[in-house]
């Protein structure tokens, strides 16, 4: 069927007069009956005024065909991403094709009926050799060839654009505003583009416009959907530090769990998120639920997973000592020691910042002894004692150089 529509469409013939002495218009139609038969002799003049009206029509159609599919381009690329939204648009299309076509058929019809009377619907086949066909097909798929080539054209200035919009947010340049208006002339241009959401809510916010920042990294994590990338965890950490600056930071933990929700996540990845959340709630006084959604991620993991329970109760440890509860911190420490010796093949170089961390865990109970015994078990050089103390940097807004 799709090669009879291809030869339909790429057959320039519209009238020809059969062996019987039959006139016979082309129509409309793509699949059947597309030909409108008259069983006479049209006079060459009539016909031709009857071609005139239809070369305008086509005319008209051609209108449609080419601004349908570029208004609904550029209605689309504004809307938030979803494939029902590209699938209704992509039905729009064929709805308004279709209508369109209809309607011309339907006007041509008229026009035939009110100048030569009723026709008969027949196949329309021209006495055209095979090779002729092959040629009027060859011809068609060139000239489509060449508006898909147009097209890709089309498409090399938003490359031009990502290479300018990289060269203002580069450390030399700090063309902040600029990369702004560039960022933006690219998304009244092209589809969404979550890179240069990144790019453009770093300019932002170096440009104070904290708000704009923050809808910039809700739309990039609205856009990709149920996926998790690994630019992801600077998007999330970078949502809570703006949502912080906007409101409270409760909400910025409402708002990061609202978006967290939407993703498909790994067990580490979620241990990961939880990390960030984690840190962050401790750093604004809000330790209430930490533990207790570390309980919950545990809960979730599978028995024989053992590698992430294992590292993801190494960092529920950590969290206690954050929260100042070292009396379980210990408890969570003396397991996991008690566990990775029993296991060295697998966790034996964790083992080293166990002892460490429960060495620290200890003297803020006031157990010197025992925390110079895990500092000596340790192996680790004295005077760097203090960096392994768990600890956390006060959050800071995330620039991920890679983009520029």
């Amino acid at each position: 069927m799709f090669k009879k529509i291809i030869e339909i469409i790429s057959n320039p013939l519209l009238y020809y007069v059969d062996k019987s002495g039959n006139s016979v218009f082309r129509n409309f139609c793509l699949v059947k009956e597309t030909g409108n038969l008259y069983k006479t002799a049209i006079p060459k003049s009539n016909a031709g005024k009857a071609l005139e009206y239809r070369f305008q029509l086509d005319k008209y159609l051609k209108r449609v065909y080419i601004l349908t599919p570029v208004i609904l381009y550029f209605i689309f690329i504004h809307l938030k991403f979803s494939l029902f939204l590209l699938l209704t648009f992509e039905v729009l299309w064929i709805f308004i094709i279709t209508g369109a076509r209809m309607y011309i058929s339907s006007l041509y019809s008229e026009y035939l009926i009110s100048h030569f009377g009723k026709y008969e619907a027949v196949e329309f086949n021209p006495p055209v050799s095979q090779e002729k066909i092959n040629e009027y097909v060859g011809l068609y798929k060139s000239k489509a060839i060449a508006i898909m080539f147009l097209i890709a054209l089309l498409f090399i200035p938003s490359f031009i654009l990502q290479g300018v919009l990289k060269y203002d947010l580069s450390p030399k340049h700090n063309k902040f505003k600029q990369a702004i208006s560039v960022a933006n002339a690219y998304f009244a241009l092209y589809p969404k583009n979550e890179n240069i959401y990144d790019m453009r809510a770093y300019a932002k916010f170096m440009s104070k416009d904290y708000e704009g920042a923050l809808n910039d990294y809700k739309m990039v994590l609205d856009i990709s959907g149920k996926r998790f990338g690994k630019r992801d965890f600077v998007r999330f950490a970078n949502l809570l530090y703006l949502q912080k600056k906007m409101s409270t930071p409760q909400e910025a933990v409402d708002v990061f769990n609202e978006y967290v929700t939407k993703k498909n996540l790994s067990t580490m990845e979620a241990s990961q998120m939880l990390w960030i959340e984690s840190i962050f709630k401790i750093e604004n006084n809000i330790k209430e639920g930490i533990i207790q959604k570390y309980d919950e991620l545990l809960s979730s993991v599978d028995s024989k997973d053992v590698n992430n329970k294992f590292y993801i109760s190494c960092d529920k440890a950590y969290m206690y000592y954050l929260t100042e509860q070292y009396g379980a911190a210990l408890n969570a420490y003396n397991l996991l020691i008690s566990y990775a010796q029993g296991n060295q093949k697998m966790f034996a170089k964790e083992l080293k910042s166990l002892y460490v961390e429960r060495g620290w865990t200890k003297k803020r109970m006031g157990d010197e002894y025992g925390a110079s015994a895990d500092f000596i078990f340790s192996q680790i050089p004295y005077d760097e004692l203090e960096k392994y103390e768990p600890s956390y940097s006060r959050q800071e807004f995330v620039v991920e150089k890679s983009l520029f």
